[in-house]
């Protein structure tokens, strides 16, 4: 049986190691560009001016948070030594998708943040008068970060008005984070032209880059792992160049911090499980295998109906051996469930749609051939999984689905 002993473990610190939790980098030395830039924008405020409207945008895992929580910090620091009157506020928009619940939790923020209660039962135009007393109220010099924006789809209002407030004694300027390209794009001009006054983008991570990245994670996460003198990285648990491999992988994928971080993580989490002390690049192929296995798993377990019949019908030409199969030829079988399970068939237009959705989502992979000059392409689907993942993980939440899939299990068997 395993103990609890703390000694046998290959980490120092499995939180700097854990992208899960809150751990801020305190130097990020592959944006230095970016970190300019925003240093510009910010500058201002030491200088008795307003700090410059921000628009941050790039994909996930590129920084831009801990970037900006990074210069800001910096920031607050030298306002409070030089007595300059300076107040940053964050307020994270995941999950609030209008600017009616953005405004709610901006107030709250502006109150005191946790201990404050957010304020309900008011109309939009009576928030922003809210906002405007709170801003008042603080005073000075305030910077406001909407982080992940695009949260709120098209209804820009927050947007719109806030950038444009001039209160008297309040210096006020808004940095805006987007992973979402095509959020920014989308803006009305005088929205993007008024909140983005400095554009910083944040592109996709090198290899080199993220093996940085990483060591210094490593360094300060794993027992036996740091710099030498000569500031080479030395390692006795991730051996055989582990932690370059890992960020070759995610390079060559999204150039995601996060997603490297996360793989790397979940190698030395099951090498120290199985209570050995070295990482490979065949461990780091595993987790990379497992994490795969349970995002395709996640993503069968919350498709939505139609997707889910679309799916089946894959499946049951792939037990039968006759995958790949064109889209002419899982047609029947999808129209068999949707007849059992008395919902109606899309139409060929829209069943296409869900074909492609699933091959999109790695669920499906697709194959287009062409039928020969002048006639055309068809599409060709196979599992991207194997079928039992498939049936183990399709939602069952009806008799008649339940059935369908045990009849599936049974021609498997």
């Amino acid at each position: 049986m395993q103990t609890f002993d703390p000694g046998e473990t290959i980490f120092e610190n499995m939180d700097v190691l854990n992208p899960n939790k809150d751990y801020h980098p305190d130097d990020l030395p592959e944006r230095e560009l970016e970190l300019s830039q925003l240093h510009s924008a910010l500058r201002p405020a030491m200088m008795g001016s307003t700090p410059i409207n921000a628009f941050v945008y790039g994909h996930t895992g590129q920084g831009k948070t801990a970037a900006i929580s990074l210069k800001t910090a910096s920031l607050e620091a030298a306002a409070q030594e030089n007595d300059i009157d300076l107040t940053v506020v964050t307020v994270r928009c995941k999950g609030l998708n209008k600017s009616y619940h953005v405004m709610t939790h901006l107030i709250k923020e502006l109150r005191g943040g946790p201990g404050a209660e957010l304020p309900r039962g008011h109309h939009q135009k009576e928030l922003f008068d809210m906002i405007q007393a709170e801003l008042r109220a603080i005073g000075g010099t305030i910077i406001v970060v909407l982080d992940e924006i695009d949260a709120i789809g098209e209804d820009d209002y927050i947007l719109y008005e806030l950038p444009r407030l001039d209160l008297e004694n309040v210096r006020l300027s808004i940095i805006g984070i987007t992973n979402d390209y095509q959020f920014r794009d989308n803006l009305e001009a005088d929205v993007r032209s008024s909140l983005g006054e400095d554009e910083v983008e944040f592109s996709p991570y090198n290899a080199n880059q993220l093996t940085s990245i990483l060591q210094r994670r490593a360094a300060k996460g794993l027992k036996r792992t740091g710099f030498n003198e000569n500031d080479e990285f030395e390692s006795e648990i991730l051996i055989n160049g582990a932690a370059s491999y890992c960020a070759a992988l995610c390079a060559q994928d999204t150039g995601d911090a996060r997603q490297a971080i996360k793989l790397l993580f979940n190698a030395c989490r099951r090498v120290d499980d199985r209570g050995e002390d070295t990482v490979t690049p065949d461990e780091i192929d595993a987790a990379q295998d497992r994490l795969e296995r349970r995002a395709v798993e996640r993503g069968i377990s919350s498709l939505p109906q139609q997707p889910q019949y679309a799916l089946l019908a894959v499946t049951k030409i792939q037990l039968d051996n006759e995958t790949p199969a064109g889209t002419e030829e899982i047609r029947p079988y999808y129209e068999q469930i949707c007849n059992v399970l008395t919902v109606d068939a899309l139409s060929r237009r829209r069943y296409r749609e869900k074909l492609n959705d699933l091959a999109s989502w790695n669920i499906l992979e697709k194959e287009t051939r062409s039928r020969g000059r002048n006639a055309g392409r068809t599409n060709y689907y196979d599992l991207a999984v194997d079928a039992e993942t498939v049936l183990e993980n399709i939602s069952s939440d009806t008799q008649m689905m339940t059935n369908i899939i045990e009849n599936l299990r049974t021609s498997a068997e």
